[in-house]
């Protein structure tokens, strides 16, 4: 039996997709393509169950696995390789449990940040990782590549936002790692340690996150300086003032400019009769 119809045999043919437009999308990623190669298949887990099937059948005929969430990374790692099968986690997007008391949530690998974020929202809470991507990359993403995003200055990256995975391996069995709690101090960290690692050392299929309060106000400064020695000297100023910015951004002239082209901002002009 091949690979193919294992797989459409496992999980259905509703769930393998083989067309070529399909193929072609999930072959790559938003990252340069060096070396294209097109998949065998695609296919579009909905449970924990069809990933292990799927992980099980592609270890039982030697093929290569390629885990990709929406396809928003810039690095190549959702990219196909040759002859592998692209396993899709899009579908898995339930929110599984959001617990307002412990400013916890359990999430599906395929829930999108944005979505997430809305229904913590909902009691004054948040997800604070934010990649540029949050409207469309999902969390299962986010912890494969340990996404960061503007406002880690004070919140951290993802992996300082995840208690606990359900991750399956390259067998096809499912771990849980972690903790449900904050505080979680005993034996080896393996949650840290899958997060970050972009599906080498297994599948994330499960996330319980922590949540943060939503900031009551959000002030914006902008501070234009003449050179950069100066504004990293501003920088510098705000720590030793002790404030804590969620978001500290450095814009040189040229990304003003643009920016301005495209918002009809005047923020180039501003910074030039300042300085």
């Amino acid at each position: 039996m091949s690979i193919i119809d294992e797989l459409t045999s496992a999980l259905g043919p509703a769930k393998v997709a083989l067309d070529a437009p399909t193929l072609t999308a999930y072959a790559v990623d938003q990252a340069p393509v060096l070396d294209y190669q097109q998949p065998q298949a695609v296919v579009h887990a909905e449970s924990v169950e069809d990933v292990q099937a799927t992980v099980r059948a592609c270890a039982a005929h030697g093929v290569p696995l390629v885990a990709r969430g929406a396809g928003t990374g810039v690095s190549g790692g959702a990219h196909a390789s040759k002859g592998c099968v692209v396993l899709s986690l899009e579908r898995m997007n339930r929110i599984l449990d959001l617990n307002p008391d412990d400013e916890t949530a359990v999430v599906e690998a395929g829930v999108v940040n944005a979505d997430l974020n809305a229904a913590a929202a909902v009691h004054g809470l948040m997800y604070a990782p934010d990649p540029a991507s949050f409207r469309l990359s999902t969390i299962g993403g986010n912890v494969a590549t340990n996404a960061g995003g503007l406002r880690c200055a004070k919140y951290g990256v993802t992996r300082d936002s995840v208690l606990a995975l359900d991750v399956v391996l390259a067998d096809g069995s499912l771990i849980h790692t972690g903790h449900q709690t904050f505080k979680g101090v005993a034996g080896y960290d393996l949650t840290a340690l899958f997060v970050g690692s972009e599906g080498t050392l297994g599948i994330v299929v499960g996330i319980t996150v922590r949540l943060k309060y939503l900031p009551q106000d959000v002030h914006t400064v902008a501070a234009f300086y003449p050179d950069f020695r100066s504004a990293a000297a501003g920088v510098l100023a705000v720590g030793k003032a002790r404030v804590q910015p969620a978001i500290m951004e450095l814009l040189d002239s040229g990304t003003l400019a643009q920016l301005d082209e495209i918002h009809g901002s005047d923020l180039a002009a501003r910074g030039s009769r300042c300085c």
